[in-house]
């Protein structure tokens, strides 16, 4: 599958012409004129060379002489082809070779799965105390595990394996991302058809280099399974008695990967059919297996045995229900609740003051805790004035527990600060929500999408576009930060300009940067960006961010194979809560076909602060010759030294990874000319999406 002469063959050999209808007719003719099986050796000599089923179709019959190819009728089925299918079958024997490698490793998988948080409001859902176990698990479940499977596998296997099956997930997490897309362009069938080649130039190099490592049995699942299966058969044969004793002298057979069926080889009709019919959300079996929970959640309802009856009259209850309330006219009011659901803000928090919290006792309740000095004396913010009709490029707090004042610093002679005569406050979350960020964004496919940036729960990291001065190496596009507190308060803003005393609300955060590890994560190296928290004394570590700068919240999971920065709980700051710190962080770029188009830099319609000319690439060759080295192995990590003093014992146990700093060159930042076509160029970068 992906070589030049499987594309060939899908061409020339899906021809439903009159020599194939010849050929199925004479089949059929003998299997029931001359009562021959279907599986016989005079039929399968007939049909076997071409893969063929003795069925007449009616569509090919009838409209074969007008053109019609029952072949290119035929289309995907993502759910049942890939996800428990390709990805199953591949997950399955993952767990098999950890076995054969390591027994115990097994239960560090689980431990891994359970420790990552969940993201969105069901996107990445909370996995099972035994995920190697797979029990109850529908599709979504697997899907689950796909996109979150490289923090978990890291380093299970020895080298060169782990490489190449940390190289074989982030290409299957890739190709699924892309072939679910729902709005594609020419560029991304593009890039998703490499991809697809890359696919199956992977697997066989896993099936050569790993699976061909290890001796492999088994799972206790697959042999219960087989047992009971057998039960079955040999009951009806011999009796439930014998069959069942014969069931318990199975043991676990030797498994081997196997990979040549029709469903890993349909991955290559793919770019095809979308490029026919349309995105395969528009022909995906997934909404019709989505609804299987209506009739379920109803059937509890029924007495178990007139249920087909009772059924019926819930559902058409349930449709009188919703009908009279569509014909309700409701009075055009504006609520809170309201305005947080609107997809027209960039974002909503809290009204409520009821808890209050003065700047000059919070200081002291928390003197000398290293996340307060962003407090006392930041240099700079990143707080845009500009909503207040004034041209103020950052602001400062200065520290005086006997007189705390908001000073905000102006390109003008004048001085805009909070009037002394007047407590300065911030008004904190309450428990009724108020702690909760509900920010809009704009997704690729131009639709509208909100994210719950809660900093009490996991749902706390946000993403933010990355300026020159920025900490960092040069390359990546976004840098990430963990949302310690959302914050607004009631300012009074005297000197040139002056309205009145009014208060203004001004909504800031208190955020905790991320910063990249040296190495520039692109698509052709298949590996995904990683971070770490810096020092806490590094003047970068927090900061205030305004709202608006948020481009999106994001997922980001521990690097578990390189262990917790504090493994005895001890943490330095309770307001940043490093006690909790992991060595290194995942930026997880799969989670959702949104933040996958994130890295295709330009390629998302709905991004609009990706398409200004200074920021796109040179051409779409380019982007697309990234991935012809798509399956060459990394070097390994080497490790770079602590930049704290401090903090040089906690850091000790964590490897820093570095690798020379080279420009940016991932696949999707080449852009062909019919792109820069698409957009003006003066279109200005837009943060709200």
């Amino acid at each position: 599958m992906g070589k030049p002469q499987d594309r060939r063959q899908r061409e020339t050999l899906a021809r439903d012409d009159e020599r194939r209808r010849n050929i199925v007719g004479t089949a059929r003719e003998l299997i029931y004129d001359k009562n021959l099986a279907v599986g016989s050796a005079p039929v399968e000599r007939i049909l076997k060379p071409h893969s063929w089923v003795p069925t007449s179709n009616a569509f090919s019959d009838r409209l074969g002489p007008l053109g019609f190819n029952i072949f290119r009728a035929l289309v995907v089925d993502l759910l049942h082809e890939f996800e428990i299918g390709v990805w199953k079958s591949l997950f399955t024997h993952l767990l098999r070779i950890i076995l054969a490698h390591d027994k115990s490793l097994i239960h560090e998988l689980d431990r891994r799965y359970r420790q990552i948080p969940t993201f969105g409001q069901a996107t990445i859902r909370k996995f099972s105390a035994n995920s190697s176990e797979m029990k109850r698990m529908a599709a979504r479940n697997f899907e689950d595990l796909l996109q979150c499977s490289i923090p978990v596998f890291d380093c299970l296997l020895p080298e060169p394996h782990n490489t190449i099956v940390l190289k074989l997930l982030f290409t299957m997490a890739h190709w699924h991302g892309l072939a679910k897309l729902r709005m594609h362009s020419d560029l991304t069938l593009d890039i998703m058809d490499l991809v697809t080649s890359a696919v199956g130039q992977q697997f066989r190099e896993f099936k050569a280099k790993v699976c061909a490592a290890y001796t492999t049995r088994e799972l206790n699942r697959e042999v219960e399974s087989r047992t009971r299966r057998h039960a079955r058969q040999a009951s009806k044969q011999n009796g439930a008695r014998k069959g069942k004793q014969g069931a318990l002298n199975h043991g676990q057979r030797t498994k081997v990967f196997n990979f040549q069926t029709y469903k890993f080889h349909a991955l290559g009709d793919y770019v095809s059919t979308i490029r026919r019919y349309g995105t395969s959300d528009s022909y995906s079996s997934e909404p019709g297996e989505l609804e299987h929970r209506s009739p379920k959640a109803s059937y509890r309802r029924t007495d178990r045995k007139f249920f087909v009856r009772q059924l019926t009259r819930i559902e058409r209850r349930q449709t009188r229900i919703r009908r009279v309330g569509d014909r309700i006219v409701h009075r055009p009011h504006i609520e809170i609740t309201e305005l947080a659901r609107s997809p027209d803000v960039h974002h909503h928090i809290g009204l409520t003051q009821k808890h209050p919290i003065h700047i000059g006792s919070y200081l002291r309740l928390h003197e000398g805790d290293p996340a307060i000095k962003v407090l006392i004396a930041p240099k700079s913010t990143s707080i845009d004035y500009s909503s207040f009709g004034q041209d103020c490029p950052y602001f400062e707090i200065v520290s005086d527990f006997e007189d705390i004042r908001l000073r905000s610093h102006v390109t003008r002679a004048s001085l805009i600060s909070v009037d002394s005569t007047s407590p300065v406050s911030v008004a904190t979350p309450d428990p009724s929500g108020y702690v909760t960020n509900v920010s809009g964004r704009r997704p690729y496919d131009v639709r509208r999408a909100q994210d719950v940036i809660n900093p009490r729960t996991s749902h706390c990291n946000i993403m933010v576009l990355r300026a020159e001065n920025d900490m960092g190496p040069r390359g990546h596009r976004f840098i990430y930060g963990k949302v310690l507190g959302i914050y607004h308060t009631n300012v009074i803003f005297i000197g040139v300009g002056m309205i009145d005393y009014t208060p203004i609300r001004m909504e800031f955060l208190w955020v905790r940067w991320y910063e990249p590890i040296d190495r520039i994560s692109t698509w052709d190296t298949s590996t995904m960006d990683r971070v770490r928290f810096p020092p806490m004394a590094d003047e970068h570590s927090f900061d205030f961010l305004d709202p608006t700068d948020v481009l999106r919240g994001c997922h980001i999971i521990p690097s578990f194979a390189r262990k917790r920065r504090r493994p005895d709980g001890s943490g330095l700051s309770a307001c940043a809560g490093d006690k909790d710190d992991w060595c290194a962080y995942y930026v997880n770029r799969f989670v959702d076909r949104d933040m996958l188009m994130r890295f295709h830099f330009g390629l998302g319609v709905g991004h609009t602060y990706s398409h200004h000319r200074t920021l796109q690439a040179e051409s779409h060759d380019e982007c697309l010759a990234g991935f012809e080295h798509n399956v060459q192995d990394l070097g390994d990590d080497e490790e770079v030294e602590s930049h704290d003093e401090d903090e040089e014992e906690d850091n000790s146990n964590c490897d820093r990874d570095e690798l020379p700093e080279q420009e940016f060159g991932s696949s999707s930042e080449s852009l062909s000319s019919e792109f820069h076509e698409m957009y003006d160029s003066d279109l200005e970068l837009d943060y709200e999406n």
